[in-house]
């Protein structure tokens, strides 16, 4: 299990990436979508198209549950559903493990997470095979699309190795 360092948690709300309002066309010649977040994920189905991946806990911005139009979008797409715990500032083995085998998978799949899912990002950059976007949300501002590469994939790694192992 990793554990968030305080000290990094400024950091990982930042990003020098575009932050996008609405979902960029561009994401519709992507063969592999990893959303993490419920409001992006909704976004992404209502503008593109299904995810791939979906990690999703049913809140916004923490503790706000999702209105029931909301929670009507992500439960009407019928796929492999995984329920697993995570808590704030976590990300467990069972995380880890659910978003490996749904990459490798090749199923649609929904990560429901008891808990928090913010940092399944870091995950998900890690295990993405090169070319896959992982789109996660930035509260009130919009959608940050990474594009998965070696560049992306060790800026991961790095993050991870600096987090507390547990």
């Amino acid at each position: 299990m990793y554990l968030l360092r305080p000290e990094m948690a400024e950091e990982l709300k930042t990003t020098n990436s575009e932050i996008y309002a609405k979902a960029p066309s561009f994401l519709n010649q992507s063969d592999y979508i990893a959303t993490v977040g419920d409001i992006c994920t909704i976004k992404i189905i209502e503008e593109i198209r299904v995810p791939n991946l979906m990690i999703i806990d049913y809140k916004t911005k923490r503790n706000i549950d999702l209105d029931e139009a909301q929670t009507k979008i992500i439960e009407s797409i019928n796929c492999h559903s995984v329920n697993v715990r995570n808590e704030a500032g976590t990300i467990t083995d069972e995380l880890i493990n659910a978003i490996e085998k749904a990459i490798y998978s090749n199923k649609t799949t929904k990560i429901i997470v008891d808990g928090e899912e913010d940092l399944a990002t870091l995950p998900a950059i890690k295990l993405c095979k090169n070319g896959a976007k992982v789109i996660y949300g930035m509260p009130d501002k919009g959608m940050v699309v990474v594009d998965v590469n070696q560049q992306t994939k060790e800026r991961a790694n790095r993050l991870l190795e600096r987090m507390l192992v547990k």
